[in-house]
C-alpha cells in the first residue's frame, strides 16, 4: 500500500475511532442530562462515523492507477466520496432541524421540557476540544496527500465542533438561566443546523466543479476512424 493510501487510512481511522466514543458519550450524557441538543450533538457525531466509511471505501479506488477506460486515473472517485459525505452531512442536518422545531413547539405550547444537566454541559466542552483538534490533525493530512474527500471529511470533524458550541451555549443559557430560557436549547439546535447545511452545500458545490473539470479535460487514448474502407488512427 503506498504511503498516500496509508496516510488516508490512518487519519481517517483515528477519526473514526474518536466518533465512536465520542458518539457513546454524548448519546449518554444527552438522556442522562435531559438534552435534546445534545443528543442531536450525538447524532452529528454518528454521521461522522458514516462519513468515515465512506472515505475508507473510496480511498482504495481513487489510488489505483490509469488504464483504458480511465486514462486519467481515479481520482474523481475521490471527489465523489467528498459529495457523499456532505450529503450525509445535509441530512444530518434536516434531522437536527426537525427535533429541535418539534422542541420549539412543546415548548410553545406550554409545554416545560427538564433542565439540562451538569453532565451535558461537560460533554459539549469535552467534545469541541476533540473534534476542534481532530479536524486541524484531518485538514493537515487531506491537504498534505491532496485529497478532497479527507478535506470534506476535517470539515465534517470542524461541523461536529461547531455543533458542540451552539450546543454549548444553548445548554449553559438553560441550565444557569432557569425555566424560562430553557428554548434556547433547542434554538441552539437550529442555528447548528443550519451551519450544517451551509458548509455542506460549499462542499457539494466544490466537488461537483471538480467532477465537471475531470469530465472536460478526460480524453480517451486512442480513437479509431474508418476513411474509404481503411482504419486510421488520428496522430
Amino acid at each position: 500500500m503506498e504511503q498516500r493510501t496509508r496516510k488516508i487510512y490512518r487519519v481517517t481511522c483515528v477519526g473514526l475511532v474518536v466518533n465512536v466514543l465520542l458518539a457513546v458519550g454524548k448519546l449518554i450524557a444527552g438522556v442522562v442530562g435531559h438534552s435534546g441538543a445534545m443528543i442531536a450533538d450525538a447524532l452529528h457525531s454518528i454521521s461522522d462515523m458514516a462519513s468515515d466509511f465512506v472515505v475508507l471505501a473510496f480511498v482504495r479506488i481513487a489510488n489505483k492507477p490509469a488504464d483504458a477506460n480511465h486514462p486519467k486515473g481515479h481520482a474523481h472517485y475521490d471527489n465523489i466520496a467528498a459529495i457523499i459525505v456532505s450529503v450525509i452531512l445535509i441530512i444530518v442536518a434536516g434531522g437536527i432541524l426537525w427535533e429541535a422545531i418539534e422542541n420549539i413547539c412543546r415548548i410553545a405550547s406550554g409545554e416545560i421540557i427538564p433542565r439540562p444537566g451538569a453532565i451535558a454541559l461537560a460533554a459539549a466542552v469535552v467534545s469541541i476540544v476533540v473534534k476542534e483538534w481532530l479536524y486541524r490533525y484531518t485538514v493537515r493530512i487531506g491537504k498534505q496527500v491532496d485529497s478532497p474527500s479527507v478535506i470534506a471529511n476535517a470539515w465534517h470533524h470542524r461541523s461536529d465542533a461547531l455543533s458542540s458550541i451552539g450546543t454549548l451555549i444553548g445548554i449553559g443559557l438553560a441550565f444557569f438561566l432557569g425555566e424560562k430560557w430553557r428554548i434556547a436549547d433547542p434554538i441552539a439546535a437550529v442555528f447548528v443546523a443550519a451551519l450544517i447545511f451551509k458548509i455542506a452545500v460549499s462542499l457539494i458545490r466544490d466537488g461537483i466543479k471538480k467532477l465537471m473539470g475531470h469530465a472536460s479535460c478526460t480524453t480517451h487514448p486512442t480513437e479509431t476512424h474508418t476513411h474509404h474502407g481503411r482504419i486510421t488512427t488520428p496522430k
